[in-house]
């Protein structure tokens, strides 16, 4: 798919394409950086330890990270999981938003 065509957030910011190396980097550093802490991966960890995770990444306080920046991680991965949950017609129904675009889309992700 062509840059301009990607439905990420990644696009809109200062990361070049491939955007496919910016998302490896960050889910190998989540991965290392669970193990450091939980002796797991995070998709291993509970909910509460992966509550635990994610506020630590958001925050900045994964000491032994690796990666790009744990802001600009979290914050992409944020956008991009809000946008596939709730920025389609469905999402907006499951939000009790009238979804109201300026063009309909013509089919569902």
């Amino acid at each position: 798919m062509p840059p301009a065509h990607a439905l990420l957030s990644l696009r809109v910011t200062e990361a070049r394409p491939p955007y496919v190396n910016f998302y490896r980097a960050a889910l190998g550093g989540i991965d290392r950086a669970s193990r450091a802490l939980h002796q797991r991966g995070f998709a291993e960890l509970n909910a509460a330890e992966q509550h635990d995770f994610v506020d630590r990444l958001r925050q900045g306080k994964l000491e032994t990270w690796q990666g790009p920046a744990q802001s600009s991680v979290y914050g992409t991965l944020r956008n991009d999981a809000v946008d596939v949950v709730y920025g389609t017609v469905e999402g907006f129904a499951r939000l009790g938003i009238p979804y109201m675009p300026h063009i309909l889309p013509q089919r569902s992700w």
